[in-house]
């Protein structure tokens, strides 16, 4: 399942509490309970990128991430898409380059 929140459904919010909503509504978690945005990308920086400017507001560009076991994509035109990550890819992507590093490693002794 996906969940998107547009810049109108919020359009009092900040971007990060768009992206925290979201993801709290995809996972069916309370926002309290989604880990802190902080530990993946600076929520000041994010709400300032997509901040509206003097002619309108930004429509361009897109910032994407995983947040809370969701990929997460911050359109310019302020639309946030959430999907929930599957946990075999989870798995897949920590996991191999964890053995990957231990494999190429040669010993020097």
């Amino acid at each position: 399942m996906s969940q998107s929140v547009s810049g109108d459904t919020l359009e009092k919010c900040s971007t990060s509490h768009r992206v925290i909503t979201a993801v709290a509504e995809e996972t069916g978690n309370d926002p309290t309970e989604v880990g802190p945005l902080y530990h993946v990308i600076d929520p000041d920086a994010l709400d300032r990128l997509f901040t509206a400017t003097g002619a309108g507001g930004r429509n361009r560009g897109h910032v994407e991430f995983t947040f809370a076991g969701c990929d997460v994509v911050v359109h310019g035109n302020g639309e946030v898409e959430v999907s929930e990550r599957d946990a075999t890819t989870e798995l897949d992507d920590g996991s191999e380059d964890v053995h990957r590093l231990g494999t190429d490693f040669e010993d020097s002794s």
